[in-house]
Parts: C-alpha cells; structure tokens; sequence
C-alpha cells in the first residue's frame, strides 16, 4: 500500500504515525503541489485509528477532502 498519491495537482503524502506503542494511530498528511516542494501544507485531524493501514488510508483521504475544501483540517506551520 502506498503511502502517497496524486491527486487534482498536488501530492499528498500520509505522515500518520503512532500515538505511543499502545495507542491508535494519527490521521495526518503533508500537501504539496504536485509541481514544486514549496508551499509545503501539514495538515491532521482529530480523528485516530487502530491500525497503521486503516490511517495511511483515511489520512490520503482526509487529504483529497482537504483539496476539495470539504474539511477543516488542523494545520501545522511547514518545517
């Protein structure tokens, strides 16, 4: 499973990682335009999930929803 796609001009990149090792996993992505790494978006959402695979999954489409403007995502200053 990839943990990357493109998607309407931008790539959105799955960034989910694991509370602590106990603990569900993030819904989280890094957006950049499909052309350029700059203007670089780390974006998450409140939203965990048991497993890695169920994350990686719903983070890439948290981040579709975030392109298409249907969520209000957190976002986090680009590093």
């Amino acid at each position: 499973m990839s943990d990357q796609i493109e998607y309407n001009g931008f790539t959105i990149k799955s960034t989910t990682r694991q509370m602590d090792p106990s603990s569900d996993w993030t819904v989280q992505v890094r957006i950049t335009p499909a052309d350029s790494d700059a203007d670089v978006r780390r974006c998450r959402s409140p939203n965990t999930y048991p497993s890695k695979a169920e994350a990686v999954t719903r983070s890439l489409a948290f981040g579709r929803r975030v392109i298409d403007g249907t969520a209000r995502p957190k976002v986090d200053p680009a590093k």
